[in-house]
């Protein structure tokens, strides 16, 4: 029987590129819940300081960015017929991610000293 069905393919530079973003994404958020001081820098703004149960927040968000990022990896390289799968995986962990990202930067903002 002749299989009709191609598997994802993702470019390799892609690929490398979600890789490497990961790894720093997660070593900067591992290094910020570290020392209590996730920074996240701001586009209009000077950015905001995290502490305590706000940086962990944003550091699940973080979580979250790095395993659809790695999921889609893992994607092209399962040859099985699940694409839809990992869409699903992908899809409940950007809402899970983007919830905390909003709660995190919400609750950092109100938490911000004021007049600084």
């Amino acid at each position: 029987m002749e299989e009709s069905r191609k598997p994802n393919h993702i470019p390799k530079g892609e690929r490398i590129g979600y890789v490497i973003f990961s790894v720093f994404l997660l070593g900067y958020g591992t290094y910020g819940v570290w020392v209590n001081d996730l920074f996240v820098p701001g586009r209009r703004s000077r950015g905001v300081h995290l502490h305590d149960g706000t940086a962990w927040m944003m550091y699940g968000a973080i979580v979250c960015a790095c395993l659809v990022m790695l999921s889609v990896v893992v994607d092209h390289y399962d040859r099985r017929d699940n694409e839809t799968n990992y869409r699903l995986f992908a899809d409940v962990f950007k809402g899970i991610g983007w919830v905390m990202f909003g709660v995190s930067l919400l609750f950092g903002f109100i938490n911000q000293p004021h007049g600084s």
